[in-house]
């Protein structure tokens, strides 16, 4: 990881939304720096746990609880914790 944060153009410079995404972003950079959070192709390491990943049907889906939910899903625990800030 190089440190970069990539936006969609669809969020308007200087808004909000962008300042909460880079936020969280950061909260995810943060994460990853100090060991608590990894991704990998076929995996995300949270908190010494591996949630197992893989493409299913062309999106890339996180095994978690037994469910397997799409990238970026709020009920994943490091999103939980980036969405908090806590």
């Amino acid at each position: 990881m190089d440190g970069s944060i990539y936006i969609s153009d669809r969020i308007i410079p200087g808004s909000a939304q962008e300042r909460h995404t880079i936020s969280h972003e950061m909260r995810h950079a943060t994460d990853m720096k100090i060991g608590k959070l990894e991704y990998g192709d076929d995996y995300v390491k949270w908190n010494g746990d591996t949630f197992p990943r893989e493409t299913i049907k062309g999106k890339d889906m996180i095994l978690v609880d037994g469910e397997w939910r799409e990238a970026g899903h709020e009920g994943f625990p490091w999103e939980q914790e980036a969405n908090n800030g806590n």
